[in-house]
């Protein structure tokens, strides 16, 4: 502060003895400086006089000198030097900038600023006071070079400019200057970070992060990086990619350690949502460079394609900060050097779930996280954040004596995922169990492998090594083929419930677009927010894409086979589980089944599976009448599970109504409004004496 202070007194005293040379110079000119009280609100004779001759305007080459000290005492102290330092400032613009600064904290100043304005109510210099004041008013378009949109000191946002008040079509010559709000704290000593990016910005310190938090691998990216000559980082930019924001943050720190830099991290999309792409830019590079951090510009993905080419543009032409971090989920399209940060050892992410989880009581053991590990594709924040969460529900069972349970684990790890994925895929929270799904033997079991495969994926592709034979990713593609109601969506509910993950359902018809290029952008989103949220993704009327193939005859047909083969890619490259469901698999291509992992067939159940289903499906709760006989309705009703589930809810509804247990005679009515969905007709041949009921 006694540093500040002292520059602060040094800036005053030269401005002060510039606006007296100024003033006495003024007299020399025999322009009115004395007491009249309505000086400024009009022009006397003699002042016209003077106003007609040509060189009435002759600088005063001690002002001139002045300011030539104004800069370089400005230059004494860090901050004015850092300040000046600034790329494209001339010493104009560096004096431009101390001399606001003196009228703005010493009020002494800003009223002798008014006086020799010849208006004491105009307290802020204009452009064409500073212009003279510097010597420069004689240069052709000095003040469109000087104070232009683009010339630095309003580029950087450094001074603001303004008209007088009801004036709006005041020449530049004749606007008001003063020093940005954020400039003139800095020059004071404050650190906060501007006030329009306070919301969206965190300072991260100078870190060296050890391997124990960056990982093998990633420590040697940022060795590489760190390594290269300070030649190869112009513009000095790195663009980072992964899918954890922590491991992307703990990268920039640890390269920015490496140039004894903290980081700003800025999130960047909101700031451009209100100032647009440039300007955001500019103003979080300027607190970056007033901070003395890097700076790293987050949540990239999140910024339209055309905002992201004028921002690359910007920074290519605007190299501001002394180092920019471009962080995003997926890579960007930066000719400079570009980093994806891959998908992390599982050894070394079992070691960081074992550290995040030491300082808690757990019942888990070492096999149960390492399952968990290779079904959740988080990083090392999202694994903290887990832990963090999981921590809170044992809290809450037992505030006491918390004990983390490995569902504890599950529920927070189901937590890391991104809810965009909401906006183009239902959540569906898994609520049955396997005692629910009445299914064959077959297709029951491939279901049952169908969970030995992701449970096992970490010992079979990583410990013994298969990951390394595979060309695409390590998930896992499934169709599930059956009529509406016999089973897809239950099966696909055991499953999440079972593995513990989260299951989106995508209907495909949906998802597919009329307009070119839509569908891809769709599915590009579905895959990419799933990609880290470990979600079991389940596409359902599958035909709409993956129907056979027939000949190219238009544009039409061109554009579907693009959309077929982007889906078939995305579906190979994704490392979770996805499941196709359709109705039609006669409809479907037989190259496109031959990738698939599994093919499990949903067959109309039996007359033995149809009456478990109309057992399980009646709750313990739900009263019945002596009448109702299930082996009569099993035997007669070929229908799907689906259906009978709607009978009986339909069922219970009639006889709620009428206050009584649920009748044969009410089933009977509900199946009659299940065939009319259906288009079937009612017979006496099904319903036998039952017949009698709809007729009354």
């Amino acid at each position: 502060m006694r540093e500040t202070a002292a520059m602060t007194a040094a800036i005053n005293d030269v401005v002060r003895q510039m606006l007296a040379r100024e003033v006495e110079h003024m007299r020399a000119q025999g322009i009115a400086v004395g007491d009249d009280d309505y000086r400024g609100l009009y022009t006397s004779d003699g002042e016209a006089a003077r106003l007609l001759e040509a060189d009435h305007a002759e600088p005063d080459s001690g002002v001139a000198e002045l300011a030539r000290q104004l800069v370089e005492v400005g230059r004494r102290y860090p901050r004015g030097m850092r300040l000046a330092a600034l790329p494209g400032l001339s010493d104009f613009d560096v004096g431009t900038m101390l001399f606001c600064f003196a009228t703005e904290v010493d009020l002494g100043l800003e009223r002798l600023v008014g006086y020799v304005q010849d208006d004491v109510t105009k307290r802020r210099p204009r452009v064409e006071m500073i212009e003279r004041l510097f010597g420069c008013n004689e240069e052709a378009g000095a003040g469109a070079r000087h104070f232009g949109p683009e010339a630095p000191l309003i580029r950087l946002g450094l001074v603001a400019l303004g008209a007088e008040p009801g004036q709006p079509h005041t020449p530049l010559s004749a606007e008001y200057l003063w020093l940005t709000p954020r400039v003139a704290a800095y020059l004071q000593g404050d650190n906060q970070v501007a006030v329009e990016l306070v919301d969206h910005a965190t300072l991260l310190p100078r870190e060296e992060v050890m391997q124990a938090a960056l990982g093998g691998a990633r420590l040697e990216t940022v060795e590489r990086l760190r390594d290269l000559p300070a030649t190869q980082l112009r513009p000095p930019v790195v663009a980072l990619s992964g899918p954890d924001a922590r491991e992307r943050e703990l990268a920039a720190q640890a390269v920015a350690a490496g140039a004894d830099l903290g980081i700003l991290r800025v999130q960047f999309a909101p700031v451009v949502a209100e100032r647009g792409v440039k300007d955001a830019y500019r103003l979080a590079a300027r607190e970056a460079y007033l901070q003395g951090t890097a700076l790293a510009l987050d949540g990239l993905d999140g910024v339209s394609l055309e905002d992201r080419q004028s921002l690359l543009a910007t920074i290519r032409a605007e190299s501001v900060a002394d180092l920019v971090f471009l962080l995003s989920n997926a890579p960007i399209a930066w000719p400079g050097i570009s980093v994806a940060l891959e998908a992390l050892d599982i050894e070394w992410l079992l070691t960081r779930w074992e550290q995040f989880l030491e300082p808690h009581a757990t019942t888990t053991d070492a096999e149960a996280i390492a399952r968990l590990a290779g079904k959740f594709k988080l990083g090392s924040g999202q694994i903290g954040g887990a832990v963090d969460v999981a921590a809170g529900i044992a809290r809450t069972r037992d505030p006491r004596q918390p004990t983390i349970t490995i569902d504890d684990l599950y529920a927070g790890a189901r937590t890391q995922s991104t809810p965009i994925l909401n906006e183009l895929a239902k959540k569906i929270t898994p609520h049955y169990s396997w005692d629910d799904l009445v299914l064959p033997a077959d297709p029951r079991a491939q279901l049952r492998e169908m969970s030995l495969f992701v449970e096992h994926r970490h010992q079979v592709y990583d410990t013994w090594g298969m990951g390394g034979r595979l060309a695409m990713g390590k998930g896992l593609m499934s169709l599930f083929a059956g009529n509406s109601g016999t089973g897809k969506t239950m099966a696909a509910d055991v499953l999440a419930g079972e593995l513990g993950l989260d299951l989106y359902k995508i209907d495909l018809s949906g998802v597919v677009s009329k307009y070119i290029g839509e569908t891809e952008k769709n599915l590009g989103t579905i895959f990419q927010e799933a990609e880290t949220s470990n979600a079991i993704l389940f596409f359902d009327e599958a035909d709409a894409l993956f129907g056979k193939r027939s000949e190219v005859k238009d544009a039409h047909d061109r554009y579907a086979n693009i959309e077929t083969a982007y889906l078939l890619q995305k579906m190979e490259e994704y490392s979770g589980v996805v499941i196709l469901a359709t109705n039609l698999k006669m409809n479907l291509d037989e190259a496109f089944l031959r990738r698939l992992h599994f093919v499990v067939d949903f067959p109309m159940p039996e007359e033995d599976d149809r009456l478990r289903i109309w057992r399980t499906t009646i709750p313990s709760e739900l009263p019945l009448a002596d009448d109702v006989d299930l082996a009569f309705l099993a035997r007669q009703l070929k229908i799907a599970g689906g259906n009978i589930r709607n009978i009986v809810l339909a069922a219970a509804f009639f006889a709620a109504d009428e206050q009584t247990p649920v009748t044969m005679a009410h089933l009977v009515r509900a199946t009659r409004r299940e065939y009319q969905k259906l288009g079937r007709m009612v017979t006496e041949a099904e319903f036998g004496d039952y017949i009698t009921v709809l007729r009354d």
